[in-house]
């Protein structure tokens, strides 16, 4: 209340004052002082309700704690099926907002997974591969467009999870982009268009004049699954429909023989806790528990050799099979057979970078459900598993299992051969804003026609090509770390004496590939876990 001493003092005063000067006799004087002393006291009381909040003696509504973020920001309803005694969450109860959001993760691209965890999600040497991108000066990449292609890759299905609830990534997947003169035409009558901000257009300006797309399929169902349908997810995300026979599987592999101890809770998720979830996803067997009671766990996941060094597969060519093979120099301690850095050229280093381009469920298939990351193994194998019943089509199960990359971003040396997507490859543009707004057709212009750029090749709307520019050497570390050779510094930090450094060529085809995706995934040695076997045989060469 000490608050409100002055102002009120000094509105007695000038009431005061006002009392005075109306028994005055000099009127006309007086006049233009009472004016004054009016707008004053007019602005006291204007100010005076202010003063009252500032000191809580106006009531103000104050939300509940646990209600305090708006429903419209946390949109899905769970149940959760809680072990109290053991701390641990059974399974969540869900409609297909929920499920959809959790099957998108399928279709994010790694790098798109790495930026969302701010460079810590613990998958391995993935955080190390980003932060070598973002160090990498611009100069070492094809153009300044590449470097943001890999620091923030596309969804090839950014349209279709654009309509779901809670949307992952944060990307606007109607903005593309155009240069200055838009339409900037070619000798075909066709302007450009880029999914990435600042590519170069082919007359040479940047394209930063930002297009919004308007599609016209609003009553086609969104998501994966069917609204029909319940669902019921395991805490290591194990995907059901919604069954007594189910419910009680789950409750028997808990131990459990009766409901002691077991509780119901109501939660509403948003934003904030898919994230958390796909955080959690990534690195544990029980993402649930670990969100929604906040359990403490153990980040330094550590995959036994066994799993790492798994032979891979030889799997089916997707209509295509262009590729070379890369020639590396491995250098490794002679004394210890520990690999110490690979010596590469842009091939190479283009290859490691494309790890983050692709989506989640694309390498969970090249390494045949068994990734070894988090509980993604299992939400994949549950996709395969859903029936015709569950998911809206085979289309929308293809998407989750097969996802492809986003156009233009597929790498010309793609050993995977993950496919990329290729519809739509142009749009129409309609010149005249004003129409397009109004919804009405436009007599004052032509539509025109926009075809996709590549960023990576400016002017041209040919698939493939680098990231990287041709240039001289790169140095990559055990742990993905790339940078360009330098001899000097890259001699000095390799700490070991150069008698013990021993030179070995490697050719690296598809086996070596799949082991290095692999040991990048679930390592912090991707190197020596996927190179081993080559140390080893010519050590058994050089001893017979």
């Amino acid at each position: 209340m000490a608050i409100l001493y002055g102002p009120v003092a000094g509105g007695a005063v000038i009431f005061a004052c006002l009392l005075y000067l109306l028994m005055s006799s000099n009127i006309g004087v007086l006049l233009p002082i009472i004016f004054c002393l009016l707008i004053i006291l007019i602005i006291f009381l204007y100010q005076l309700p202010r003063l009252w909040h500032s000191v809580g003696l106006v009531s103000r509504s104050q939300p509940n704690e646990r209600t305090s973020q708006p429903e419209n920001k946390k949109p899905i309803r769970l149940k959760l099926l809680v072990d109290k005694n053991r701390s641990r969450v059974l399974f969540a109860e869900c409609g297909k907002d929920f499920v959809d959001v959790l099957l998108s993760f399928l279709v994010l691209p790694m790098g798109t997974i790495i930026r969302l965890a701010d460079k810590e999600s613990k998958i391995g040497s993935m955080d190390e591969l980003y932060k070598s991108v973002e160090a990498l000066h611009r100069k070492c990449f094809r153009t300044k467009a590449c470097k943001s292609m890999l620091l923030q890759p596309r969804s090839a299905y950014g349209l279709q999870c654009n309509k779901l609830i809670v949307k992952v990534d944060g990307m606007d997947y109607t903005k593309f982009y155009t240069c200055s003169k838009t339409p900037c035409l070619n000798n075909e009558s066709f302007g450009f268009v880029s999914l990435v901000e600042n590519s170069i257009c082919a007359c040479g300006k940047a394209m930063d004049n930002k297009l919004r797309m308007k599609y016209a399929d609003g009553k086609a169902e969104r998501g994966f699954v069917t609204r029909a349908r319940r669902f019921i997810i395991s805490d290591d995300f194990q995907v059901l429909p919604a069954s007594i026979s189910n419910t009680r599987s789950l409750l028997l592999r808990h131990g459990l023989r009766d409901n002691t101890g077991i509780q119901e809770w109501n939660i509403y998720v948003g934003l904030e806790e898919v994230l958390q979830l796909l955080h959690h996803s990534m690195i544990s067997k029980t993402p649930l528990t670990d969100v929604f009671l906040q359990k403490d766990m153990s980040m330094d996941i550590t995959p036994s050799s066994d799993s790492m060094l798994t032979a891979p597969y030889h799997y089916q060519m997707n209509g295509y099979s262009s590729y070379e093979e890369m020639n590396v120099k491995l250098w490794f301690s002679k004394s210890t057979n520990k690999i110490i850095c690979i010596e590469a050229r842009e091939d190479f280093v283009d290859f490691l970078f494309s790890f983050l381009t692709i989506p989640l469920g694309s390498i969970n298939k090249l390494l045949r459900g068994n990734s070894c990351i988090g509980s993604i193994d299992n939400l994949y194998k549950s996709v395969e598993q859903l029936s015709a019943m569950d998911i809206i089509s085979a289309q929308c199960k293809d998407i989750l299992l097969s996802p492809k990359l986003e156009r233009m971003f597929g790498c010309e040396n793609q050993l995977f051969e993950v496919e990329e997507e290729v519809n739509p490859s142009e749009f129409i543009y309609n010149k005249c804003y004003s129409c397009c707004l109004q919804k009405k057709t436009c007599l004052h212009i032509q539509f025109q026609r926009l075809k996709i750029m590549n960023p990576k090749w400016p002017g041209t709307t040919k698939t493939g090509g680098g990231f990287i520019r041709e240039q001289g050497s790169f140095l990559v570390t055990d742990n993905l770390t790339v940078e360009t050779l330098s001899p000097v510094s890259g001699m000095s930090r390799l700490d070991i004496p150069f008698t013990d450094l021993e030179e070995l060529s490697v050719t690296v085809g598809k086996e070596e590939a799949l082991a290095l995706l692999k040991a990048a995934l679930t390592s912090k040695s991707v190197l020596s876990h996927a190179f081993s076997s080559h140390v080893i045989n010519r050590n058994l060469l050089c001893y017979n």
